[in-house]
């Protein structure tokens, strides 16, 4: 019986160290999902568009595309997207344009690096980085105009990162998490949280970015989501609730993938936009 525990035990632990090795290795596709295009690849969107490259380091283009506003006149502003994992631009991104285009503001949502026709990969080096260079460069041609800055999911790590540091004039995220290792916690809780802290390369804390960002942030989240828990964004709001500009706009029955589809949404935004 002691042998046969003994080997259980071992069994274990080296189930166990396997499992840490592996999320060790294999992290960097576990959490970015990366979905690539061939260059070659034309897209088609429901709003009118240009497909842009933008150069953030030697060697390095990123892929965007720009969406124009609808409105007559001068923009607005500009709204600067960051999108989530396992994506990239080949959606139809003119239904999450369109919103902002017919408000006169211009759209624009680019690839990280190794996703879409984007070159290189994310490191520890330029993962927030990138994100910092394609905010000055975009909001470079809106001098005196309004910039905002969208979020969505894995995106809204990098969005509320670049508001700490920038300061626009307005933060959106839509479905934000706590931090990389609160999401690690929940998927592998196997896993003492010290050790997932000395795992994770990409610790991504926007709990401790979000402290930072001085604008105004609308902040939404679905019930039902099974992707990023709703209790995350519940945790993340409840860092910044005091400050008077700040909301948070619960969708009741929606997923991951359905905000928009929910009647608040739209309206949430349009109030926002004109308090700015």
């Amino acid at each position: 019986m002691k042998r046969f525990l003994k080997a259980f035990l071992i069994g274990m632990g080296l189930l166990f160290t396997g499992n840490c090795f592996y999320l060790y290795q294999a992290q960097d596709n576990l959490i970015f999902h990366y979905k690539t295009l061939p260059q070659s690849y034309h897209y088609e969107m429901s709003q009118k568009f240009e497909e842009r490259t933008y150069t953030v380091d030697q060697g390095i283009h990123l892929n965007a595309l720009y969406f124009p506003h609808t409105t007559e006149g001068e923009s607005v502003g500009v709204v600067l997207c960051y999108h989530g994992r396992g994506t990239n631009l080949s959606r139809d991104w003119g239904k999450a344009a369109k919103i902002y285009v017919d408000k006169g503001y211009d759209f624009v949502v680019y690839d990280y690096r190794g996703f879409g026709k984007s070159d290189g990969k994310i490191d520890a080096q330029n993962i927030y980085s990138d994100p910092i260079k394609m905010y000055e460069i975009v909001t470079s041609d809106y001098k005196n105009k309004k910039v905002i800055v969208l979020g969505r999911s894995m995106g809204t790590n990098f969005a509320t990162y670049v508001a700490a540091i920038k300061k626009p004039d307005g933060l959106i995220l839509e479905a934000p998490f706590y931090s990389m290792v609160d999401m690690a916690c929940l998927t592998k809780p196997y896993i003492p949280r010290f050790l997932l802290e000395k795992i994770l390369k990409y610790p991504m804390k926007t709990n401790q970015f979000i402290t930072k960002v001085d604008c105004p942030i609308l902040m939404f989240h679905g019930t039902n989501d099974l992707t990023v828990p709703y209790c995350e964004s519940v945790r993340l709001f409840d860092i910044i609730k005091h400050k008077q500009k700040n909301n948070f706009v619960k969708l009741d029955g929606v997923d991951h993938f359905s905000l928009k589809q929910h009647p608040d949404y739209e309206p949430a935004i349009d109030a926002f936009l004109k308090d700015l």
